[in-house]
C-alpha cells in the first residue's frame, strides 16, 4: 500500500534521509556532519518531524507499506511547495532544537558547501523526487519502482512537464532503477573537494518527461 507519511513514520524517515545521503557509499553528509549516531538520529528526527516544512519533512514523503510496516519512502515536490528548495533555515532550526549553537552550526559549512557544489539545482516548475530509501531487508521487492511510478503520476496530475532526480555518480543500482522509471542522465556535476569528502565524483541530474 502506498500512502502519505504520518507522524509515526518519522523515525523511519530519519533512517531514509541517512540512507539517501549515503547512496552506495559507506557514509554521507549526515554521517560526516554528525559522527555520533545518536545525535545524528536526533537531528534527522527533528528535521523530518519538526514544525518547519522542507523536502526532508514528513509532509513531503510518500511511504510504501509491507504487511503494515513502512518499508520504503521518497519525497516528491515542486520547489514552491515549501517556498523555496533551500534547507538552510529548516536545517538550522533542527540543529538549534538539539542544542547546537550558531557557532557550532557554522562549523558544518565546509561539508555542506562541498555537497551543494555538486548537488543539482531544483528549479521551480520541475517535479523533484528525492530522499529515496528502503529498509535493507525489504529491498528487491519493487517498492521503489511503485513509489517512482506513483510520484510521476502525481506530477502529471499537477500538470508539470518534467521530473528530476539526483543520483550519486557511481550508484549504478539507483541509476538503473531510475532509468527503468523513465529517467535519463542530462547533466553531471563533479568537484575534487566533493570526491575527497565523500568518495564519489559528484552527482548526475536525471530527468523524465511527464
Amino acid at each position: 500500500m502506498l500512502r502519505a507519511a504520518r507522524g509515526a513514520d518519522v523515525p523511519f524517515l530519519a533512517e531514509v534521509l541517512c540512507m539517501a545521503g549515503r547512496g552506495h557509499l559507506s557514509r554521507g553528509p549526515w554521517d560526516l556532519a554528525l559522527p555520533d549516531a545518536a545525535e545524528r538520529t536526533r537531528l534527522l528526527v527533528a528535521l523530518a518531524g519538526g514544525p518547519n516544512a522542507s523536502w526532508c519533512h514528513r509532509s513531503a514523503f510518500r511511504v510504501a507499506d509491507v504487511d503494515g510496516v513502512a518499508g520504503s519512502a521518497l519525497v516528491a515536490f515542486e520547489p514552491s511547495d515549501q517556498g523555496d528548495a533551500s534547507l538552510a533555515r529548516p536545517l538550522g532550526a533542527a540543529l538549534e532544537s538539539i542544542g547546537w549553537s550558531p557557532e557550532k552550526i557554522g562549523t558544518l559549512a565546509p561539508i555542506f558547501g562541498a555537497y551543494s557544489t555538486c548537488f543539482p539545482d531544483m528549479p521551480e516548475g520541475a517535479w523533484i523526487l528525492e530522499n529515496v530509501g528502503t529498509r535493507p531487508e525489504l529491498r528487491r521487492r519493487g517498492l521503489v519502482a511503485r513509489l517512482l511510478d506513483d510520484a510521476l503520476e502525481r506530477g502529471r496530475a499537477r500538470g508539470l512537464a518534467t521530473a528530476q532526480i539526483a543520483c550519486l555518480i557511481g550508484n549504478e543500482a539507483a541509476q538503473r532503477a531510475y532509468e527503468r522509471a523513465g529517467f535519463r542522465v542530462v547533466e553531471e556535476r563533479k568537484d575534487p573537494a566533493f570526491e575527497a569528502l565523500l568518495g564519489a565524483p559528484g552527482f548526475s541530474r536525471m530527468e523524465a518527461v511527464l
